[in-house]
């Protein structure tokens, strides 16, 4: 999906399942968050995660 395709066809979720996410997907997320670039390779964000 090209950029412009996916922030025309966005959606706003207000419902959300019950069922919680499973573990290696968040690991999954994190990891391909951190390979992102930031401007001069500053790294300035913080993550947390918070389950339950």
């Amino acid at each position: 999906m090209e950029v412009t395709e996916a922030i025309r066809n966005r959606k706003s979720t207000r419902a959300f399942l019950p069922k919680p996410v499973d573990r290696e997907i968040i690991t999954s997320i994190l990891e391909c968050a951190r390979w992102a670039p930031s401007g001069v390779n500053s790294q300035p964000w913080q993550v947390a995660v918070v389950t339950g």
